[in-house]
């Protein structure tokens, strides 16, 4: 099945909102990852301080109240937010090969609208929405995070990829961002090796 943007299945969805959220977490996870470092941590510890700290630096940027369109749908540990009309809640997690199993499990108020919703849903309604923060497995990899909608059967209906570097608001398979346009530049001829050398040289004594 190929995957959509949230955006184009709900507006409410779109990629600045989604970008407020994950770049939200990804300042908490270098901050969280930077505090972990001693010889005393290990991946529990790391685990643990960058799933709470996430959780309670969303819950704060909820309770500013700048954003009107992001609300707690549920407060507790499994903390359920709610972008526009739709519930989400976070992982720290592979989004392709999820290991916890929490990921399938709906909240209490996520179950009662699946109730509801369950005669009318098809193959590309949405019943899950779970954001996944993919911490990189080497310098040369970037954090990402993933917004996912699942439909009923656990299927990938429509995903959101962003990360830091290329501010990257894509569908994982369908989607190929359209080219920059960047102004002219103005090139100068480059100087002679030899003056390279001699002002280096008189600048450094």
């Amino acid at each position: 099945m190929s995957a959509v943007l949230p955006s184009e299945l709900d507006p409410e969805l779109s990629a600045d909102r989604l970008q407020l959220i994950a770049q939200q977490m990804l300042d908490v996870l270098h901050g969280a990852l930077a505090d972990t470092q001693t010889e005393d941590d290990c991946a529990y510890t790391r685990g643990s301080l960058v799933w709470g700290r996430i959780r309670n630096s969303l819950m704060r940027l909820i309770r500013a109240r700048r954003n009107r369109w992001l609300t707690v749908r549920h407060s507790g540990n499994d903390l359920v937010i709610g972008i526009g009309p739709h519930a989400a809640r976070f992982f720290v997690d592979d989004h392709l090969r999820p290991r916890k199993l929490r990921v399938f499990l709906p909240t209490e108020g996520e179950a009662q609208q699946l109730l509801l919703n369950l005669p009318g849903v098809g193959d590309r309604d949405v019943v899950l929405w779970r954001f996944f923060i993919e911490k990189a497995r080497t310098d040369q990899e970037e954090h990402r995070v993933y917004f996912v909608g699942y439909n009923a059967a656990h299927e990938i209906v429509a995903s959101w990829c962003y990360t830091e570097g290329v501010r990257a608001f894509v569908a994982s398979d369908s989607y190929i961002p359209a080219p920059v346009v960047l102004d002219p530049i103005e090139l100068e001829p480059l100087e002679d090796e030899s003056h390279q050398d001699d002002a280096h040289e008189s600048r450094h004594p």
